[in-house]
């Protein structure tokens, strides 16, 4: 998983860290910190009142991939009610490159095909408006993330943040199916700690942290150490913990990180270790979390868990670099950085289409500059424009990387076509950086008009799409670029 990156978040410094800041977020909202990934709400297969979907005579490597209705809710609930199946909803966004990777190289997988006998399958671009209903009920803080539904009420009864495996994914499913259909939120002993990872799930989908956070303690305290979702309820334990409380976070997480298994669960749990590392006010104690999480990704760059993707590999090597990065090492983190590069490149020349190549796009981008290689990187990027010019995910990374080697009027242009491509939460972030790249130019007139603009989309959205901390953030910009227009023009 990955947290949304600002587009200039990547600006300032040319550092290894520069590379990975907002790769796990695969994409996580703000702050930038590596967005926890894999979790799943679920009961265990144990618990199921029924058996998996079962394979269909037709041989699953004829079977065609899974079919998703797009951006409309309403529209899937309804067929999900009217035929008794549950609801799977993808929240992605096209700017998550996590969500470009699940989406070319895991939800096309047709083993899971099966599943639409009893699955309704959905899909939401968060930025976009009319998805903001859904949004305003269940928080998205980590893209993708992956939502199991009863369709009569909505309620949560499996749920995923971030990347996971073909297999995570089929388990995630059957034990959101195993639960609907035992009404195991009913049936299993209030104490049962499948019973307590739904409840810690709900809360965890309606924003509720606190609440999500006791629950999942609970569950961990009934499961055991042997319990087989001890690895996903401690990675959302960390997740919820993060948001409130940075030392309980990094204590759990300290005691923890070597246990946790997974495709990407295990570097989704030491991104937010890191993240709650750089919150703490002591020193000491920043160190010995960040020496903690380091540990263990050299561990797994080293032995990459089954199931991985490329894209979960290059997360690991990103978020190594960010921590030797915090450590001090820096050779280390420029060597951590190079070997993301190599897996990601790799990855876009065995990748059978742009549009797939493209999820490794922004790792590639970031790599080549934080290793002084930025012309590698915009010749990478004009050719993907080129390739996929409807979308503005291209212009925008060549822009901020344009805007990274300082070519300010090349960075403006680039940005004026993503603005004029984007729309929703993305395209304000885009308006950012076309105000930050107009004062580098001394452009201060243009500068307040375009964060005009974006105080006054954020104003206008949504709720569930509406950012009080974005907006806040965009005021302050317009008010210190209003009053450093007032001064320039006293002088």
């Amino acid at each position: 998983m990955r947290p949304p990156a600002s587009p200039s978040a990547l600006v300032p410094t040319l550092v290894p860290v520069l590379a990975s800041a907002l790769a796990l977020a695969a994409c996580a909202a703000e702050p930038p910190p590596r967005a926890p990934a894999p979790q799943a709400a679920s009961a265990p297969p144990a618990a199921a009142a029924s058996p998996p979907p079962a394979a269909t005579a037709e041989p699953v490597e004829a079977q065609k991939p899974l079919e998703f209705i797009r951006d409309d809710v309403p529209r899937a609930r309804e067929k999900a009610r009217a035929e008794g199946k549950a609801l799977f909803v993808d929240a992605w966004a096209p700017w998550c490159h996590t969500c470009l990777s699940m989406k070319h190289h895991v939800l096309t997988d047709p083993s899971l095909r099966p599943f639409a006998d009893r699955v309704v399958f959905a899909d939401i671009d968060t930025d976009r408006p009319e998805n903001a209903p859904f949004l305003e009920r269940h928080e998205v803080t980590v893209w993708p993330t992956f939502f199991v539904l009863e369709p009569a009420n909505g309620e949560v009864v499996g749920l995923w943040r971030g990347a996971a495996s073909v297999e995570e994914l089929r388990e995630l499913l059957r034990g959101s199916l195993a639960a609907m259909d035992s009404r195991a939120a009913a049936a299993l002993p209030a104490d049962d700690p499948a019973r307590l990872l739904i409840e810690a799930k709900r809360a965890h989908s309606a924003g509720d942290h606190a609440a999500a956070a006791a629950a999942y303690r609970r569950a961990l305290a009934r499961g055991g150490a042997g319990w087989p979702r001890r690895s996903e309820a401690l990675l959302g334990l960390v997740s919820a913990l993060r948001r409130k409380d940075a030392a309980a976070c990094a204590d759990v997480g300290r005691a923890h990180v070597a246990e946790v298994k997974g495709a990407a669960l295990p570097a989704d749990f030491a991104s937010v270790l890191l993240s709650c590392a750089a919150a703490l006010p002591d020193r000491n104690a920043q160190r010995a979390a960040r020496e903690a999480a380091v540990a263990r990704l050299r561990a797994i760059v080293a032995d990459p868990p089954a199931g991985s993707s490329a894209d979960d590999r290059a997360d690991a090597w990103s978020l190594l670099a960010d921590g030797l990065q915090a450590l001090g090492d820096a050779e280390g983190a420029r060597a951590a950085t190079a070997s993301k590069l190599a897996v990601l490149e790799q990855a876009a020349r065995e990748a059978k289409a742009p549009e797939a190549a493209a999820a490794y796009d922004y790792g590639r981008a970031m790599a080549y500059l934080a290793l002084g290689r930025g012309e590698e990187a915009v010749a990478m990027l004009k050719e993907r424009e080129a390739q996929m010019p409807a979308s503005y995910e291209p212009p925008a990374r060549l822009a901020q990387v344009l805007h990274a080697m300082g070519r300010e009027e090349e960075a403006l242009a680039a940005a004026e076509r993503a603005i004029g491509r984007a729309y929703g939460p993305r395209r304000l972030r885009y308006l950012k950086l076309r105000a930050e790249i107009q004062e580098k130019l001394g452009r201060r007139a243009e500068q307040v008009a375009t964060l005009r603009e974006e105080v006054a989309g954020y104003e206008a959205l949504p709720r569930g799409l509406a950012s009080q901390s974005a907006l806040d953030d965009a005021r302050r910009r317009l008010a210190e670029a209003e009053k450093a227009q007032r001064g320039a023009k006293k002088r």
